[in-house]
């Protein structure tokens, strides 16, 4: 990378870390962040504070029972300078932001250098990568940044690097380890045979590790959720293909991974890393996984970046070899990148990015004006009971749980008529349940613009009998 390049991908990593915080703080702001940001914040407060990440949000003493993600460490110390929802949002930002830089390292070493930075930004505007900012904050805000920074490095054969970053992946997500099978893949591909199985026994060994002993340590039931029970792994071998396709919304779901880059991703031997987490995806029993929605999307912006330029550049030598002009090799490669670039701004439709150059996305709600008010009503060591939409707003708490039929019976109990009414189904739900905790010793402690604030009344003790 010449001198030339530094200043510009400053400006572009600090154009997207503002781009993206712009986004998702003034979200957040508004009320539309959710129950997710609410578990990291409770969770990474607990940390800053030495004390286990718990998530009383998710039911968790302690979140590694959960799912695998130490990386979430990494978040604390800025807790120490800033202990805010807002500090979670902005570091994720700017994570996502800095892997332009690794993705341009790899690419300008094989394309000219306008169609490298042309899929470097595309890789920041895949849809994968935006809708991760809009799903408010997880552990995969690392994922970019540590696997794009893996592709370069084993592509420069930068060994200590390399290892340093294989677990920083490990630490991110259980179902990230398969990954690492899949750089062994490449590397006994490319002749490295020692040390492609080795990291193929390496992946197999730490996965069954992690989800056969360290989560259920961790974990309150003693077992991992998210792993099938020994009498099921036959019937998934069984369906296995099928299962691949079906529903065909993992069918619609691949097309949108590969199209906005021109399929050229499949003309790559790093197709194969696309493939290892695509494979963890597509055989979830979590039909969360198989859509365009959330998180789960953002691990492969940069593979696909990656790979999709790694296959022009094949196509440039076919071309050569052929004896196309250099004119015309340079043409198809630069509309090639430009056209990913466009695909990628504006594929699958409604990208959620471009909203910060809507003046409306700044102007505060009326469910904002009010919430201040309303949540000064509750003291800051009180235990809540509160609406999905509320919680990232008072998760700053060692109890505090989401508004159901079920949740426990805390101190405060807060809602907003206006808000996105999740869990329940709407609004009428909503209000069922403030007017159950009131036939149930609870009292209005605020009313105003659709928000209310319910207080328990304390139960009186019982007088002493004579003798």
């Amino acid at each position: 990378m010449s001198r030339a390049d530094r200043p510009v991908l400053a400006v572009l990593v600090a154009g997207f870390t503002l781009a993206f915080s712009l986004y998702s703080l003034f979200r957040h702001w508004q009320f539309n962040t959710s129950y997710d940001l609410g578990i990291f914040d409770q969770a990474v407060w607990h940390l800053s504070r030495f004390e286990a990440p718990a998530s009383t949000i998710s039911g968790f003493s302690n979140i590694l029972g959960d799912h695998f993600y130490p990386i979430i460490l990494l978040f604390v110390p800025f807790y120490w300078i800033a202990p805010a929802p807002e500090t979670l949002l902005i570091i994720q930002a700017a994570l996502f932001a800095a892997s332009i830089v690794p993705v341009f390292s790899f690419l300008q070493r094989r394309l000219p250098r306008p169609a490298a930075y042309a899929l470097a930004v595309a890789c920041l505007l895949f849809w994968g990568i935006q809708r991760a900012a809009a799903a408010d904050v997880h552990e995969v805000a690392f994922a970019p940044l540590v696997i794009a920074s893996a592709v370069d490095a084993l592509d420069r054969r930068r060994w200590g690097v390399f290892s340093l970053l294989a677990v920083l992946l490990v630490c991110i997500k259980e179902d990230l380890i398969p990954l690492l099978g899949g750089f062994g893949v490449i590397l006994v591909v490319e002749g490295e045979r020692r040390k492609g199985l080795a990291l193929v026994a390496a992946s197999i060994i730490v996965f069954v590790a992690v989800i056969g002993l360290v989560v259920p340590w961790f974990s309150d039931a003693g077992r991992s959720a998210y792993v099938p029970l020994p009498g099921a792994w036959a019937d998934m071998l069984w369906t296995l293909p099928v299962r691949l396709v079906t529903p065909a919304v993992k069918l619609q779901t691949m097309l949108l991974w590969f199209a906005p880059f021109l399929f050229l991703s499949l003309a790559s031997p790093l197709s194969v890393l696309v493939m290892s987490i695509a494979l963890t995806r597509l055989l979830s029993d979590n039909a969360n996984h198989w859509g365009a929605s959330f998180h789960y999307s953002a691990p492969l912006a940069p593979l696909l970046a990656m790979s999709a330029g790694d296959g022009l550049a094949r196509l440039k030598t076919r071309l050569a070899e052929k004896r196309v002009g250099a004119s015309t090799i340079g043409r198809v490669i630069t509309l090639a990148a430009v056209a990913s670039l466009l695909l990628c701004a504006f594929l699958p439709g409604r990208q959620p990015l471009w909203r910060v150059f809507a003046p409306r996305h700044y102007r505060p709600s009326p469910q904002s004006l009010t919430a201040r008010e309303a949540l000064a009503v509750i003291p800051d060591t009180a235990s809540v009971v509160a609406q999905a939409a509320i919680l990232p707003h008072l998760s700053q708490r060692n109890a505090v749980y989401v508004l159901g039929r079920e949740s426990p019976a805390a101190e405060y109990v807060v809602a907003a008529a206006d808000l996105n009414p999740w869990p329940v189904a709407d609004r009428r739900a909503l209000l069922a349940l403030l007017t159950d905790r009131q036939r149930h010793g609870y009292t209005v402690a605020f009313d105003k613009a659709g928000w209310v604030v319910l207080r328990r009344e304390p139960v009186p003790a019982a007088r002493p009998t004579g003798q």
